[in-house]
């Protein structure tokens, strides 16, 4: 268990730090994969056909407010696990890396290809609609982040009825 009375702002940094620079590098990697498997699907004809989405054109900037919103509530969600002894959000980071990195991928994928983002994921049997790797670091960036939020909170809420014992006031951290 964290003693938050013995945690210094330096040590508040580094576990910071460390988590961040964690979930940039999902973001790196997510965007090179959903960008690179659309460069494979475009060359050599998906897993069957390659769909072009247009719908979207030109809401490049709503993209990135998307994507600096969901870096501001991480970054809020993990000062606030700090400060009430919750712990790290390792699992928040790497969901904002995957749905940022999906996000701004998609995004991407309209200055790269004139005709729209590529889709070439397909479902027939489940729906119509056709996908790519973006689309499923979204869903699962921001489903897998607000999970592991969720978790980390019931885990921290279950260790402090146990030990019957809070966590100081944010006032005294």
């Amino acid at each position: 268990m964290i003693d938050a009375a013995n945690v210094t702002r330096a040590d508040k940094l580094a576990a910071f730090d460390r988590a961040a620079v964690t979930g940039a590098v999902v973001l790196v990697v997510a965007v090179s994969a959903d960008l690179g498997s659309k460069v494979f699907a475009v060359s050599h004809g998906g897993f069957g056909t390659v769909v072009y989405n247009d719908t979207h054109d030109g809401d490049f900037v709503r993209r990135v407010v998307m994507s600096l919103v969901a870096l501001a509530f991480t970054c809020g969600a993990a000062v606030v696990a700090r400060q009430r002894g919750i712990g790290r959000l390792w699992g928040a980071w790497i969901g904002a890396g995957l749905l940022i990195g999906g996000v701004l991928s998609n995004g991407l994928s309209q200055f790269i290809w004139a005709r729209g983002t590529p889709d070439f994921i397909h479902f027939y049997s489940l729906s119509p609609d056709v996908w790519n790797i973006a689309d499923f670091e979204i869903w699962w960036g921001l489903t897998g982040g607000l999970v592991s939020i969720a978790i980390a909170a019931l885990i921290a809420f279950a260790r402090e009825r146990l030990s019957g014992s809070s966590t100081p006031p944010v006032s005294e951290l």
